[in-house]
């Protein structure tokens, strides 16, 4: 049974809306012909899609969708504010029970969707049409799974964190820009060798949404987000301490990293004020089009041979009550996951596709990836990829603003990392009761 809508999880959602936001090998699984929904009838179907990609990339992927069908017809709604901001508008609709038919939702709220939210499980139409899902990757296709193991949605856009860097900010230092920094440790070298001339060496986008570099820093470390009982958090400990601390030593005691949020961060970056950053591949276009320096990236660093990188993005998650709009809304899932459309989203975006047989595809990846070497390196990770942490409970939203709370206090030197860490698992245990 569904949870109830209650107040509190409205103030859970609500707070994190502060936090910034980085089948088979087969067409017909992932290509709408007017076969799926509405078959029976010359009815039209409309469908609302509420997403948070802005740019225009939805509306052209929904035109290429209505340019293969006439019985589905899709009404893209962007909002604001990345996930949260969809969760809370979906929160806010909630009393009207006037959900959109399909949704973007952000892996980190993927137990929340499963927990709190009227949605359909995409299983059942799997079931029924026997989808072969082979071709997608088995990491990407696990973001959508509950713990039952039942696929409940499918991974739309995927993303990892990478370094970016300023290759010409190398030179001029006297580092190689054909062999940039691996392990945590060639990176800190790295930065404070760029931090010259006003500049700063490097800036680790650790305000993303839900604790996402915190988690890989940590994991990459040893650690772990939540204990194995889930009755408590589990970064406490010498890991999670180590993760902090790395980022408080950069800030402090090399004066590499400056201490403004994500947005001022990006600009100084594309504009040459910081010579590397941290953050997810869906900010590639972006930095493509903004930067006029040789850009190009590494794979996330390493710590004593290890690297983990949580996955970032989002489902894709239906929630039509109505029979004939779920096989409609599935009908448009199928063309929006499938190898042609996840690869026209990695090259206008930045994410990664979501099948294994586009990266095989001369003409969908194959020759972007070969002519795009700054898009392959993320590809070069998915073996440590894993799941974005969902906190459990009503209240594990709140626990992401608590973390970055407590990194924030001991970037300020306003608490040592010891006091930080400790704090922010008093904290959040407390709300996980």
């Amino acid at each position: 049974m569904k949870k109830q809508w209650g107040i509190r999880m409205l103030a859970a959602v609500m707070s994190m809306s502060v936090i910034l936001s980085a089948c088979g090998k087969t067409e017909s699984v992932g290509s709408a012909d007017g076969k799926g929904a509405a078959k029976a009838s010359n009815e039209v179907i409309e469908i609302e899609f509420m997403h948070m990609h802005a740019g225009g990339t939805i509306d052209k992927l929904v035109e290429e969708y209505h340019n293969t069908q006439n019985k589905v017809r899709v009404k893209p709604v962007f909002v604001q504010g990345s996930y949260e901001g969809i969760i809370e508008k979906i929160q806010t609709q909630a009393a009207a029970k006037q959900f959109p038919d399909v949704f973007t939702n952000g892996f980190v709220y993927t137990r929340f969707a499963i927990d709190t939210l009227p949605i359909v499980p995409v299983q059942q139409f799997v079931d029924k049409e026997k989808t072969d899902l082979s071709d997608f990757f088995p990491t990407m296709l696990n973001l959508g799974k509950g713990d039952d193991g039942k696929q409940y949605a499918l991974p739309f856009a995927v993303s990892t964190p990478i370094l970016y860097y300023n290759a010409d900010h190398y030179k001029e230092v006297g580092l190689d820009p054909s062999n940039p920094p691996k392990t945590w440790q060639e990176v800190r070298d790295a930065a404070k060798k760029l931090t010259v001339n006003g500049r700063s060496g490097i800036f680790f986008d650790y305000q993303i949404t839900g604790n996402w570099l915190y988690q890989a820093m940590t994991e990459t470390a040893g650690g772990q987000m939540m204990s194995k009982d889930l009755k408590t958090v589990g970064f406490n400990n010498e890991a999670g301490r180590k993760a902090m601390q790395y980022w408080v030593d950069l800030v402090n005691a090399d004066k590499s990293m400056p201490n403004m949020d994500s947005k001022q961060a990006a600009q100084s970056f594309q504009s040459g004020n910081i010579s590397m950053y941290v953050t997810t591949t869906a900010s590639l276009s972006g930095f493509r089009k903004q930067s006029t320096f040789d850009l190009r990236t590494a794979a996330f660093p390493t710590l004593d041979g290890k690297r983990v990188v949580p996955a970032g993005g989002n489902n894709l998650v239906i929630m039509a009550k109505d029979p004939k709009k779920q096989e409609a809304a599935w009908d448009f899932v199928k063309f929006a996951t499938s190898a042609k459309a996840t690869s026209n989203i990695a090259q206008s975006i930045g994410y990664m596709v979501t099948r294994k047989s586009a990266l095989e595809d001369p003409q969908l990846m194959g020759n972007f990836l070969k002519e795009n070497l700054t898009a392959k390196v993320t590809y070069d990770q998915v073996g440590n990829m894993v799941p974005w942490y969902n906190f459990p409970g009503a209240a594990g939203s709140k626990v992401y603003k608590i973390v970055q709370d407590n990194i924030q206090a001991a970037l300020l030197l306003q608490k040592p990392v010891d006091q930080a860490v400790k704090d922010a698992a008093d904290q959040a245990n407390a709300l996980l009761k």
